[in-house]
């Protein structure tokens, strides 16, 4: 099985896969406050931990899909949080003997649409054909997920 995960503070987005592109869980882990304090998020980083590591105990996961990080200078304040949680991954995955691939978001979008540039809306759209879904992924965060699982299966990471 292979994990997609879009890592960010507020909503991350999560997406298991099978070889064969069903779907076994996707979603998003979402941190309801608005303006969490500076515990509030080392809280959540615990919960995402605790999250991942009943995941990897519940499936056999060869491979996990994780998206590098890009920040700009309007989205510092979470780089710290993002690249903690990036940290307790990446920690998961090497205890637990899973491959780790990562994408930059420009790579992602890519080799999903064709286009670099393509916007959100256009990779979920992608995504409901790639997975033959009926409805649209609710958050972007969980189609980048499962973009991120597709793209690390077709590349046998």
């Amino acid at each position: 099985m292979i994990l997609g995960i879009d890592p960010w503070v507020r909503k991350l987005g999560y997406a298991l896969i099978k070889a064969d592109l069903t779907i076994v869980e996707s979603g998003i882990l979402l941190l309801e406050k608005k303006s969490p304090t500076r515990q509030d998020q080392f809280e959540r980083m615990m919960e995402i931990e605790n999250f991942f590591i009943k995941l990897i105990k519940k499936h056999k996961i060869q491979t996990v899909c994780m998206e590098e990080l890009f920040f700009t200078r309007f989205n510092q304040n979470n780089a710290e949080f993002v690249y903690g949680i990036r940290a307790i991954l990446i920690t998961l995955c090497l205890r637990n003997k899973v491959k780790i691939k990562e994408l930059t978001p420009i790579q992602l979008k890519k080799y999903i649409t064709g286009n670099s540039k393509a916007d959100k809306k256009i990779v979920q759209n992608c995504i409901m054909k790639i997975f033959n879904l009926q409805e649209c992924p609710e958050y972007n965060d969980a189609a980048d997920a499962l973009a991120l699982a597709y793209i690390a299966n077709k590349m046998k990471v």
